[in-house]
């Protein structure tokens, strides 16, 4: 699943379907549009009175069913494209149901470690699956159509597994006010909270508009490159996916141990130096060093945007600290590919990197400058 995102659904877009860019930037922007809605999911599930893995279950064979659509009329680029916006769009629409049940059952003082671990073995596959992929699609473009059947069986299987996941049910504080934007009420109640969030929005829009662009910079002949599938395949889909495997239970370890501020400042600056590697860099050494210090930070951003509220957030909060988390992600993702476009229209792919760079540095200067000195931990600072 995870290669469709980041890899495969651009290369198909490029390659196969040669699409515009307006196409390609509802593809990058549909798991952003599922985040945002996710401000909502958490509401309605109060409402409705179900289970947390009962529900996320069904959200995701819904997205199985969508991308099933895509596989089952390969011939049809816009299905293609509907089919894979709206099953990614359902994957992330249900992460904070996910968060408040990793909140349920990993004990806190040792939740990064065991969130990093299935980190550890989410990228495995997807290493694995990188190869795979960009060995057949590398002897034969048309085995897309196989791959296309692969996310689809993936996503139910996935949602088969979830609705096993040990969960309960889930219901409102007493005292919790109505209403679909309740959750929103944290921003203006947590200073702390606040701060992140004006941190992560200021790192994301520039990390986010460089990642959108990746997979064109290396695949569209228009600028110059040109790189075999094989080649991009390995370059943005194995590398920075295998040095995130490599990474991600020290970057657990150091979740556990270390101020949530640090760390997030710490990793900034590794997604800087990596755009700037990538971007600035003129051969297959320094991309792939580039995708290697994006992977490096790619893997302690996991850990940290998967879990970090629930150091901040009271216990019965947590998925409602990550449904506003998730939709400003949301935001800034449904932005970030249609200004990375336009962009390009107007500056260079080294003049954007330098500009995204520089927002990056900024959101680290940002929290470092601003980082409580009281607990981080559960709720403890209200």
């Amino acid at each position: 699943m995870e290669t469709l995102s980041g890899t495969f659904g651009m290369l198909i877009a490029v390659r196969v379907f040669h699409m515009d860019d307006l196409a390609k930037s509802i593809f990058l922007s549909s798991t952003s549009g599922g985040l945002m809605t996710s401000l909502f999911v958490v509401p309605l599930l109060l409402r409705a009175r179900a289970t947390l893995a009962t529900t996320a279950a069904r959200v995701q064979h819904l997205g199985g069913v969508f991308l099933a659509l895509a596989a089952l009329f390969p011939e049809s680029p816009w299905l293609f494209i509907i089919g894979c916006s709206f099953g990614l769009f359902c994957f992330s629409m249900q992460i904070p149901l996910l968060t408040q049940i990793y909140r349920l059952n990993y004990p806190e003082a040792a939740r990064g470690r065991l969130f990093a671990l299935a980190g550890v073995l989410r990228a495995a596959t997807a290493v694995g699956f990188g190869f795979l992929g960009g060995w057949l699609i590398g002897r034969d473009l048309e085995y897309y159509r196989g791959l296309l059947w692969a996310f689809a069986g993936c996503a139910f299987l996935s949602g088969w597994l979830t609705r096993r996941l040990p969960s309960v049910e889930w219901s409102a504080q007493a005292d919790a006010p109505p209403g679909l934007w309740a959750a929103l009420r944290w921003v203006k109640i947590d200073r702390d909270f606040r701060t992140l969030l004006i941190s992560w929005m200021m790192m994301g829009v520039g990390n986010l508009i460089a990642a959108c662009l990746f997979v064109e910079y290396l695949a569209n002949p228009r600028h110059g490159i040109n790189l075999p599938e094989r080649d991009v395949a390995w370059i943005t889909g194995v590398v920075p996916v295998a040095f995130r495997m490599l990474c991600a239970y020290p970057w657990g370890v150091i979740y556990d141990r270390v101020g949530l501020f640090k760390v997030r400042a710490v990793l900034n600056l590794i997604f800087a130096a990596g755009i700037l590697c990538f971007y600035l860099a003129d051969g297959l050494v320094g991309w792939t060093i580039g995708m290697a210090l994006w992977g490096v930070a790619n893997a302690g951003g996991n850990v940290t945007w998967g879990l970090w509220v629930t150091k901040l957030a009271p216990a019965h909060a947590v998925a409602e600290y990550m449904s506003v988390h998730s939709f400003f992600t949301g935001l800034r993702g449904l932005l970030a590919p249609y200004l990375a476009f336009a962009a390009l229209g107007l500056v260079s792919f080294q003049t954007l990197a330098i500009l995204c760079s520089i927002g990056i540095v900024a959101a680290s200067a940002f929290i470092t400058v601003r980082s409580p000195a009281g607990a981080e931990r559960e709720g403890e600072r209200l």
